[in-house]
């Protein structure tokens, strides 16, 4: 399959979609513990839904982005499998957990999509041993 994205082009956002899962999750783990803080420094936004709302959507458009460009080098699927799960748990069910289970929901969206750009960043690199 013939991508017109070049690889090194699409490992770059796959390692930029690994920091932003991982940020995402970072934010929305500090965020309740810093919530007092947060507006006294100036950075209230960062504890509004929109903002929350605002990361999901630059992860999954990322994602998406990566992961197509990505099937077109190597021709897996898994990584799709994996963004599917953490977009699914984003929108389906950290919404709808109990506060405090929205950490753990978080973390294991986050992760999912921390792992399927791992996949798909392994499988894009050019085979050195081939």
């Amino acid at each position: 399959m013939k991508t017109i994205v070049p690889a090194s082009y699409v490992a770059k956002l796959d390692l930029a979609g690994m920091g932003l899962s991982v940020a995402c999750a970072i934010h929305c783990l500090a965020t309740p513990v810093l919530l007092s803080t947060l507006s006294v420094l100036g950075f209230e936004f960062l504890g509004h839904e929109g903002f929350e709302s605002g990361m999901i959507a630059a992860i999954a458009l990322l994602a998406g982005f990566t992961f197509i460009n990505g099937f077109r080098m190597h021709g897996k699927k898994g990584h799709f499998l994996l963004g599917v799960i953490g977009l699914a748990i984003f929108l389906l069910v950290r919404p709808f957990v109990d506060h405090s289970l929205e950490p753990y929901a978080t973390l294991l969206g986050g992760t999912a999509f921390v792992l399927g750009h791992f996949l798909n960043w392994k499988w894009s690199k050019p085979c050195e041993d081939c």
